[in-house]
């Protein structure tokens, strides 16, 4: 995670999020997609294959068409399909190419909610797709959406201090709680719930909330 939060722009995140997953985990390409709920739709962000990275804007999927995508996301963990099961979870109008003998999709997730995906169909070795490689997936899936969203909130609205304390209230934490699990004064926790107020046009602290979450960096 810390090669991800080292990057201090929201592009920069997403390519490191590629290498990182490349590195790390048995794969040899990975294709990022955004993903909304309305209308279940996966839209391609960028992918690196080849030793590559590059846009893949024209790559779009009503999820609901894709077994294998509908059920990681609807369960919200990463899963792995291969033989029998990756047939079984491909429709027979969907193109598989004869090389392609698995298929990972790996969610990421923001507060719970799945924000966008990760597919690969190349591996370096799909015998270690077990239950335990699996979680780490997810847990991969979960952490990215944290720094994705943590970024996005740093760059376009609040400090990172401000946001930090606006999802601690968020989370139900008092002024108190928060002053004790950031190591802050009450004053000075106080000072950025008043500066993230002001940022976002807020009439008071649950008003704030909200707008954080409509503008979804909460």
């Amino acid at each position: 995670m810390e090669k991800i939060k080292e990057e201090t722009t929201h592009e920069g995140r997403l390519i490191a999020t590629l290498e990182v997953y490349l590195e790390y985990f048995p794969v040899d390409n990975a294709h990022l997609f955004r993903y909304s709920p309305i209308g279940f739709l996966g839209e391609g962000v960028i992918a690196a294959e080849g030793g590559s990275i590059h846009y893949i804007h024209e790559e779009r999927y009503d999820i609901r068409t894709l077994p294998a995508l509908l059920t990681a996301v609807q369960n919200k963990a990463a899963n792995f399909f291969s033989d029998k099961e990756l047939i079984r979870m491909t429709p027979s109008n969907h193109i598989v190419g004869s090389k392609v003998t698995g298929f990972l999709i790996t969610p990421i997730l923001q507060r719970g909610n799945v924000i966008g995906f990760i597919y690969s169909n190349q591996f370096k070795n799909q015998e270690l797709f077990d239950e335990e490689l699996l979680a780490s997936l997810t847990l991969y899936g979960e952490k990215v959406g944290e720094l994705i969203q943590e970024n996005y909130a740093l760059q376009n609205v609040l400090s990172r201090r401000e946001f930090e304390v606006m999802r601690d209230i968020a989370d139900g934490y008092i002024v108190k709680e928060i002053s004790e699990r950031r190591h802050i004064s009450e004053s000075t926790i106080e000072q950025y719930i008043k500066a993230a107020r002001r940022k976002l046009g807020a009439s008071n602290r649950a008003h704030a909330v909200a707008v954080m979450y409509k503008m979804g960096i909460l």
